[in-house]
């Protein structure tokens, strides 16, 4: 293993799951594009193009929340971007959002959605604190080898083995997790 080391010290590349920023633009009495997918931890931006409006989370024209988060912002010429970043702890599901001015959305049909999916899994990230790192690495290389009896973390792959297929996965997930 003492062979190893150089190889593991010079691997500088470290991928990082990146958030990701959408936006929408109010059109008339429309949300364009009236459905996205976005996942936990984006950020999503509503730009007014004209009058008054509000993004307001809720379906059929009624406020509420969405897994206990919930949006109620003014989107006119005052305050022409509403910018919302996504809790990273959202749960996957439809947020419905709509405008709740006057008719805007019962007579207009001015609402939409965001489609959330499930942030990716942190693959490596054997220590549990969201970042795939050298900790993580220190703890495989000290599991290197076949797996014994109990649980095996440093077993990515589930083979009963710690070793390069393993490495592989890890060095994949390096960085901070989604």
């Amino acid at each position: 293993m003492r062979h190893l080391a150089p190889v593991f010290v010079s691997f500088a590349i470290a991928l990082t799951a990146i958030a990701e920023t959408h936006t929408i633009e109010q059109v008339g009495f429309s949300f364009v594009p009236s459905t996205i997918t976005v996942a936990p931890g984006d950020t999503i931006i509503w730009q007014q193009t004209s009058g008054s409006h509000t993004v307001t989370s809720g379906t059929d024209c009624t406020p509420g929340s969405y897994d206990g988060f919930s949006i109620n912002s003014s989107l006119n010429s005052v305050t022409p971007t509403v910018e919302v970043t996504l809790p990273s702890d959202l749960a996957e599901g439809t947020l419905g959002y709509f405008c709740n001015i006057a008719n805007h959305c019962e007579g207009a049909g001015m609402q939409a959605s965001l489609t959330i999916v499930a942030a990716a899994p942190c693959v490596g990230d054997l220590n549990g604190d969201n970042v795939v790192n050298g900790a993580d690495l220190g703890l495989m290389l000290g599991a290197w080898g076949v797996c014994g009896k109990g649980p095996c973390i440093a077993d990515l792959n589930g083979d009963g083995h710690v070793n390069g297929a393993d490495l592989g996965l890890l060095l994949g997930g390096w960085g901070v997790c989604p």
